[in-house]
């Protein structure tokens, strides 16, 4: 009687466990998004195509970018810090995009002026 117990709260810390990992990766994907509307001319129309994971503690968004008359597709890699430096919220180490990599003093001022704003989440292409 036992064994079926065990077996069923064993199931049990696994949903949970696997949950949290999901939850953990739409919040990466997320905060990769709100790069878009920085990453881009103002008043461009952003189309988020996917995300998808990118390795260990990263994200690729694939996007479209209406500006200017011109359709044109591209992409970002957020890299967030591993998941047990994190005291809590992700957040990102590094920015690769496809015309280069985001310097240090310019992810810092992303983030700092950006996406620790309550603008930012209103911003989200990809919310819906």
């Amino acid at each position: 009687m036992l064994r079926p117990i065990v077996t069923l709260c064993a199931l049990a810390a696994l949903a949970v466990l696997l949950g949290a990992c999901g939850s953990a990766a739409r919040e990466e994907a997320r905060l990769c998004r709100l790069t878009l509307p920085v990453l881009n001319v103002e008043g461009a129309r952003l189309a988020v195509l996917r995300s998808v994971p990118a390795g260990e503690n990263a994200v690729r968004v694939d996007y479209t970018v209406e500006a200017g008359g011109r359709s044109r597709q591209r992409w970002v890699v957020c890299r967030f810090a591993p998941t047990q430096m994190r005291a809590g919220t992700p957040e990102i180490v590094a920015l690769e995009t496809d015309t280069g990599r985001i310097g240090g003093a310019s992810l810092y001022l992303m983030r700092r002026f950006w996406l620790d704003t309550p603008d930012a989440p209103a911003a989200d292409p990809g919310a819906g």
